[in-house]
């Protein structure tokens, strides 16, 4: 398997995006992808109950796209949103959270421990929850009301599903940076990032995925 670091990834969408490649046909690349290795892991996905748990920056962008393309395949999908969306960080992310009132996903917004702390039974009903709350950005420890989130996952019987890599797991390091998801599968965007390196017990099984960057 291919490694690549935060900071050349970064670079690598840069040269796309120079070609015409932007974020926003990356992240629709990226959710579609995540929909299509679902579905051949735990399919049919008619029905199912899928929770996507997403914070403000790109990986929650991710998630929401992957949360409209499971809709489509008749799951039950709901988005929890782990900040305002007045918080959400970029625009492409921010297009994403929008078109989902577009679709069948019901969109739940958790600013605050206390307004999580009423939707915990999201996570024990749910049959599939998509961790797309960090990704290759993550900054310091993790904190609330993301904290608690990764805990009601990890203790969830659902099937866990993260986008790029566990929440909480550093990109480069794979230090654990506090509370970090446990998944069962681990979907890399165009490369493994190196701190999934001999992390098994937070990353489950990793697969890679194309998003579109030549």
């Amino acid at each position: 398997m291919e490694y690549i670091t935060p900071e050349q990834i970064m670079k690598e969408e840069a040269r796309a995006a120079s070609l015409g490649i932007g974020v926003g046909k990356l992240m629709e690349n990226a959710g579609s992808e995540v929909a299509l290795e679902v579905e051949r892991r735990y399919g049919p996905l008619f029905g199912k109950r899928v929770l996507v748990v997403a914070g403000s920056g790109n990986n929650g962008g991710d998630g929401f796209v992957a949360a409209r393309h499971l809709a489509a395949r008749g799951s039950k999908v709901k988005v929890l949103l782990l900040s305002s969306p007045e918080a959400i960080k970029t625009k492409e992310a921010e297009t994403n959270w929008k078109r989902l009132s577009e679709s069948a996903v019901e969109m739940l917004v958790a600013r605050d421990g206390s307004e999580l702390s009423r939707l915990g039974s999201e996570f024990e009903r749910a049959e599939i929850i998509i961790d797309a709350i960090f990704g290759t950005g993550i900054r310091g420890e993790v904190r609330e009301p993301h904290a608690t989130a990764i805990r009601l996952l990890n203790a969830s019987r659902a099937k866990k599903v993260a986008l790029d890599i566990p929440s909480g797991l550093d990109p480069l390091t794979g230090e654990a940076k506090g509370t970090t998801v446990k998944a069962d599968v681990t979907i890399a965007f165009h490369k493994a990032k190196v701190g999934l390196k001999r992390r098994s017990e937070f990353t489950g099984q990793v697969v890679v995925v194309p998003i579109g960057i030549p």
